[in-house]
């Protein structure tokens, strides 16, 4: 059975449009400004059979722009975007877009009697009639229908918003990648071994930077235009533009989140530029290359005393070489903890 059922796409595609209608009448629309080039280049890269990977700190955008991507090839290519919560859900959503888009390929053991009779005859059989029995399947199970599924297609690209999975999930994404392209988003400080293994297949990796500052100014400039935001006067209207630019560093998530300050009483005043503020644009200083140079000192001061008898020099040396060890030792124990 691989022909869709009409009604469930028709119902799947009012209820996909009145969720959109719902967030635009919260004033939340999504607002998405530069990029031109790297859509270009990835619509190029997935248009000649690639596999690729958007790779980025936190809140520099990657999932908005995953999904301007899927937005530009969705008339050249079957685009399927599961959620990654959990490998039962990845499975299930995954099921019904394809089952959607093309028709799943369902065996008849999991079609329920009562309908078997009207999908021999017609050749398809909606979706809801087989997801109770489809969902109380094993996983590996559900997985080879899905597979059988997009053996039979060359054009399916898999859109995966953030490749911080659990083992199992890049496991089963790595066995969907024989059948289907991988479009897919990572943070760039992911080290996991079995994403270090599914990235062998990934012909493409692009590096999102941050936004320049007229593109973060674009941004800022239509977020005011679509929400009810007064100013003390036009300088400090001109004041919040300028310090959302400098301080968000071209962050999206850090410009939206600034933004999004100024909601809770909806006007600006001096005061309030100086409580702006999001985390997602801090930078943190990385300390590997003081602890490595603090080590070499330790080790040198160590043969220095020796070789000049100073006890007290010899003595202070040990003590750092002590706590570097222990300093080592607890940032490996951490690292291991975010694994």
């Amino acid at each position: 059975m691989s022909e869709p059922d009409s009604h469930s796409s028709e119902q799947g595609e009012a209820e996909q449009g009145e969720a959109a209608r719902g967030q635009a009448a919260q004033g939340e629309g999504r607002i998405f400004v530069g990029r031109a080039l790297e859509i270009a280049q990835i619509r190029r890269a997935l248009l000649a059979g690639s596999n690729v990977v958007i790779k980025g700190r936190a809140g520099i955008g990657k999932r908005a722009l995953l999904a301007k991507v899927r937005e530009a090839i969705a008339e050249q290519r079957v685009c399927l975007h599961p959620t990654t919560a959990t490998a039962k859900q990845f499975l299930a959503d995954l099921a019904e877009q394809i089952h959607a888009a093309y028709g799943l390929a369902v065996p008849e053991r999991l079609i329920p009697p009562r309908f078997r009779a009207a999908a021999t005859r017609t050749g398809s059989v909606p979706y809801r009639h087989i997801k109770r029995s489809l969902g109380r399947e094993p996983v590996a199970d559900q997985l080879d229908v899905i597979l059988a599924s997009l053996q039979t297609r060359t054009d399916v690209v898999l859109f995966i918003g953030s490749l911080e999975v659990p083992p199992t999930l890049a496991e089963m994404i790595s066995t969907l990648t024989e059948h289907a392209q991988l479009c897919a988003a990572m943070e760039d400080t992911n080290r996991r071994a079995r994403i270090d293994r599914l990235l062998w297949k990934v012909q493409v990796q692009t590096d999102l930077k941050a936004l320049p500052q007229e593109h973060a100014r674009e941004w800022i400039e239509t977020w005011l235009a679509l929400h009810p935001v007064t100013f003390d006067s036009p300088r400090v209207r001109s004041a919040f533009i300028r310090v959302v630019v400098r301080d968000s560093a071209g962050i999206p998530a850090a410009v939206q989140g600034m933004l999004e300050l100024t909601l809770i009483e909806r006007h600006v005043t001096r005061s309030t530029l100086r409580e702006l503020g999001h985390e997602a644009a801090v930078t943190y200083l990385d300390m590997t290359p003081i602890l490595v140079i603090l080590s070499v000192c330790f080790m040198a001061m160590r043969y220095v005393s020796r070789g000049m008898g100073m006890k007290e020099l010899m003595v202070l040396a040990g003590v750092g070489t002590s706590m570097f060890y222990l300093l080592l030792y607890f940032t490996r124990f951490m690292a291991a903890k975010r694994r």
